[in-house]
């Protein structure tokens, strides 16, 4: 059987799916908590840059690439507020207890990349609940601590293979792409996580 339906009534149903979607979230976030999941800021990104924007957009500056990601897994710049990244790139001296200097280009062509990008994508969403604060670990957001509550620590800390939550490439394949889908999370040790 098919079904035809007017425009007039798919934008009702449109609405109705909105005024929904709005009225939880503005609960969720009036209680503390949060709603929004990893599909919905994947589906938000495409529908803001499309999917070809979304493949640049995710392209990681190769400098970066090179000069962060020589050390650890380079972030991908939207999983931090642009003042965080503003922050992070003026204490290179003291990176986490390393010395990350870099000649004066460098750090601003880099900083430039990393505060733009996070700057403009829809992830903006993973930092509502910061108010004034500068995270300097993505580990410390609340929307990252929500969302990675529920891993018994033996899958983490206690794992050799993964070791910290700041290991995203351990579990998320795809992680300096940017895709952190909860359906891709395998655990080294463990196999695919579901809560």
């Amino acid at each position: 059987m098919k079904l035809k339906y007017s425009m007039a009534a798919g934008y009702a149903v449109l609405a109705s799916i909105l005024v929904i979607s709005f009225y939880g979230l503005g609960q969720s976030l009036a209680s503390g908590g949060f709603e929004i999941d990893d599909h919905d800021l994947d589906h938000e990104y495409r529908e803001e840059y499309g999917d070809n924007d979304r493949r640049i957009a995710m392209t990681m500056k190769p400098l970066y690439a090179e000069e962060c990601g020589s050390c650890h897994m380079a972030y991908p710049a939207m999983l931090l507020p642009p003042k965080s990244w503003r922050k992070i790139m003026a204490g290179l001296e003291d990176h986490f207890g390393e010395n990350a200097e870099l000649d004066a280009e460098t750090r601003l062509e880099i900083e430039d990349y990393l505060v733009g990008e996070s700057g403009r994508a829809s992830y903006r969403k993973l930092f509502r609940n910061l108010g004034d604060a500068v995270p300097l670990r993505i580990t410390g957001l609340p929307y990252f601590v929500h969302e990675h509550d529920e891993i018994p620590a033996r899958m983490v800390a206690g794992n050799e293979r993964v070791k910290s939550l700041s290991q995203c490439n351990a579990c998320h394949r795809d992680a300096e792409r940017g895709r952190f889908d909860e359906d891709d999370v395998v655990i080294p040790g463990f196999g695919r996580w579901d809560d």
